[in-house]
């Protein structure tokens, strides 16, 4: 029986049976936690997430017992307002541009109430009422692109109050976009000073070394944001520019874009996934399989990934590596992983190389039970093992499932050879 010859047009058929990796998940999800300053999680914590550029909007959420919940945003590249509120604790409110596809975890710490809030904003020291009313007043410039406004306000802010680290924060960030960037680190620093730690302090430190070219300090402050938060503002931002290229069949720069987002954050599953896709587009097979290897040590199930690995691998020609990717394709695609698992134990046994083709075998019986060749060739190994009773249970099995088969005459005659 000739198998070698069939087995390989079988595997050239495998890639087109598989469906194509979708990319894009259509919409975002943010999975958020609140914590007290010791990092221990706040339950009852009222979430309302409102957006200024989709009036209809509006999501009110509660925190369970771990200070978890979830708000799912049916737009992206839009702005999201955020306010979180619980008695005994000052609210928190801030606005964020949604730009990635796919979920994201943030986490955040609320302070013990200090004052009433005043607007809705909450200082962190008992602000003079100049100090509040400068403040907002930045808050709403801010809101309206006046951002020459709203940096002269925070300043006034901080001036009247400066341990008021909210005004600090959005100071930093608003120089940055004025490029006052000297500026912004003193702003950061400011904030930095008075215990703030969070993505938009840190980030708008890190941007401001980048403005001024400082690399040695920009990477530091990197360093800082990574620690603060594996999922930055940048690296979303360049997630969905390498969407975009992919989009547009601009594959080589996709590649290229997905690994600057994973440079940022190396924990970003989307653009892992993305720099698989690109990469099998182009040809970089061997770079396709280690990123959906990578997804798959973190989410073992991931039925892109699981694909990815499958497509990247028979490229390679790797058959080792092919046939542990069909292994886990198995979950998705059972059919399909058990006649490719099939076809490459039938290689190894014709290859002669007994040891790899019962490991094989038994594989493929792993995913389907019912695989009569399976059992029939398995059958073979462990007879020629000397492993006659192993044998016995097989050839029984292959007979019951194909009687009417060309080998079926000959595992009658094996059995009763056996069990004499």
């Amino acid at each position: 029986m000739r198998i070698s010859t069939r087995t390989t047009a079988f595997l050239l058929v495998l890639t087109w049976i598989l469906p194509a990796v979708a990319l894009a998940q259509g919409k975002g999800r943010l999975v958020g936690k609140v914590t007290d300053q010791q990092g221990n999680a706040i339950q009852g914590v009222v979430v309302t997430v409102t957006s200024p550029d989709i009036a209809s909007f509006r999501d009110v959420e509660t925190t369970d017992k771990r200070g978890t919940f979830t708000v799912d945003f049916r737009d992206v590249n839009v702005n999201y307002h955020f306010r979180m509120e619980k008695p005994g604790y000052d609210p928190l409110e801030f606005q964020q541009m949604w730009r990635l596809e796919g979920t994201e975890h943030f986490e955040w710490k609320m302070q013990p109430a200090t004052k009433t809030a005043v607007g809705g904003l909450a200082p962190t020291s008992t602000s003079s009422e100049p100090a509040a009313a400068a403040f907002n007043a930045g808050v709403a410039a801010f809101k309206a692109k006046d951002y020459a406004t709203a940096e002269a306000k925070f300043q006034e802010a901080v001036q009247n109050d400066p341990k008021l680290v909210p005004g600090w924060t959005s100071l930093a960030a608003v120089q940055v976009i004025n490029g006052h960037n000297k500026e912004a680190v003193e702003s950061a620093g400011k904030a930095m000073a008075l215990g703030a730690m969070d993505e938009a302090v840190l980030t708008a430190r890190w941007q401001a070394y980048k403005n001024l070219k400082d690399e040695a300090k920009a990477a530091e402050a990197l360093k800082d944001l990574e620690k603060a938060t594996h999922n930055t503002e940048e690296a979303r931002k360049i997630h969905n520019d390498a969407v975009a290229l992919l989009n547009s069949g601009n594959n080589a720069g996709a590649f290229a874009k997905f690994q600057e987002a994973l440079n940022l954050d190396p924990t970003l599953q989307a653009s892992q996934i993305g720099l698989a896709t690109a990469a099998l587009k182009i040809g970089k097979n061997a770079e396709a399989a280690t990123a959906a290897e990578t997804v798959l040590k973190a989410d073992p199930e991931n039925q892109q990934a699981l694909r990815i690995r499958y497509n990247a691998c028979l490229a390679l020609g790797d058959k080792d590596r092919l046939f542990d990717s069909l292994v886990g394709l198995a979950a998705v695609e059972p059919a399909v992983a058990a006649k490719g698992m099939l076809a490459l134990a039938f290689e190894s046994y014709d290859a002669n190389d007994r040891a790899k083709a019962k490991t094989r075998f038994l594989k493929v019986l792993e995913t389907d039970p019912n695989q009569p060749l399976a059992h029939y060739y398995l059958a073979l190994v462990l007879v020629n093992e000397g492993a006659t009773a192993e044998a016995v249970p097989h050839l029984e099995r292959f007979i019951e499932l194909a009687p009417k088969s060309a080998e079926a005459a000959t595992a009658r005659d094996m059995l009763k050879a056996l069990k004499k």
